[in-house]
């Protein structure tokens, strides 16, 4: 049986270590989340709450965008607190550090643009509460914006989902004489681990892990509020990789889905560890920093793809969908089939 060497659940162990929390998803999401809620007006309130079943909760879009919710730019700065401290249990130290960083690239683009792209705006981002936040309640949260676009959804208390989530980054990563910490790159590992794994395959690894020579021009995927069978494509099954090849992509697989709370993190390293011998990784495009490139790594319920063509391929889209679990819906129905029973 193949392996992904330093496994997943070694990695899972990783987080443990450095972040094992002592209040649930439940509890601690709750908490933030009410505090926020109590810190609006009335007329604030209306805007960042919607009701569990509404149409908006499943309606995610990561490109610049009219949105529901309530704005950043619309909170006093004590509010604006209340709102980050949701995201900051909802999230690792590390997916939080990206989030914020993903939202002043904003800035950075405004300063690029001068005014002559999209409305570029940093306070653009939108806070959205569905449903009654509470310990054991079944509700969502989400905080979205220009290329970020994060989606929680608790039932019955327990944080079942994270996705869909999105992150972007333009530029990929700033260059000499652009506004902004020169050098800096936001998405470099998920970046160059998948470039770094695609150069390694050998000649007859290549038939099946490189697809067409034409790149894609995004995530395949989109917005499209179900993944579960977008992708057609198949990919070279991880038993067929080196040893040092499993650890490249346990690293990539890592370098996602650590981004949320450290506790739900682990669980979903270990159900992906559970279905290692059957992941895919399927590579599109150049193989050198600068020329536009595709990938995606799939198994049986979850897909990371990752596009970078825009801006001479410095404008990096990467996403995480779970194929059963976005906005729970298959946690929502199973609820709702012991509900029915009375259990």
């Amino acid at each position: 049986m193949a392996t992904l060497p330093p496994t997943l659940r070694a990695l899972a162990a990783l987080l443990v270590a450095a972040g094992a929390q002592a209040h649930t998803a439940g509890e601690e999401m709750s908490k933030a989340a009410n505090a926020f809620l109590g810190s609006l007006k009335a007329e604030q309130k209306t805007k960042a709450t919607f009701q569990f079943d509404d149409a908006e909760r499943t309606n995610w879009i990561f490109v610049p965008s009219a949105r529901k919710g309530l704005p950043l730019k619309e909170m006093n700065p004590g509010q604006r607190h209340f709102a980050q401290a949701i995201l900051s249990v909802a999230l690792s130290g590390r997916g939080h550090m990206k989030a914020e960083s993903i939202m002043a690239l904003e800035h950075v683009l405004f300063e690029l643009e001068g005014g002559s792209g999209p409305k570029r705006d940093a306070e653009n981002y939108f806070v959205s509460i569905f449903g009654t936040p509470d310990v054991k309640g079944t509700w969502g949260f989400r905080w979205e914006g220009h290329h970020l676009s994060l989606n929680f959804t608790l039932v019955k208390g327990e944080l079942v989902s994270s996705t869909p989530s999105f992150f972007a980054s333009n530029p990929g990563k700033i260059k000499e004489g652009q506004p902004g910490p020169v050098g800096f790159e936001l998405l470099e590992f998920e970046d160059d681990l998948g470039r770094q794994l695609a150069k390694s395959l050998t000649p007859d690894q290549r038939k099946k892990g490189f697809l067409n020579k034409d790149p894609f021009k995004d995530i395949v995927t989109g917005n499209k509020q179900k993944a579960d069978g977008l992708i057609k494509h198949a990919g070279i099954p991880a038993s067929e990789l080196t040893l040092e090849q499993r650890q490249t992509l346990a690293k990539i697989i890592y370098e996602y889905v650590s981004r949320t709370r450290p506790d739900f993190a682990v669980r979903e390293l270990q159900a992906i560890d559970a279905v290692k011998d059957q992941i895919l990784f399927a590579w599109n495009g150049g193989l050198e920093v600068g020329e536009a490139h595709y990938y995606s790594i799939q198994g049986p319920t979850f897909l990371f793809e990752l596009a970078n063509f825009q801006g001479g391929a410095n404008h990096v889209h990467a996403s995480w969908r779970d194929l059963k679990k976005d906005f729970a819906y298959d946690p929502l129905r199973e609820h709702a089939k012991e509900h029915a029973a009375g259990k």
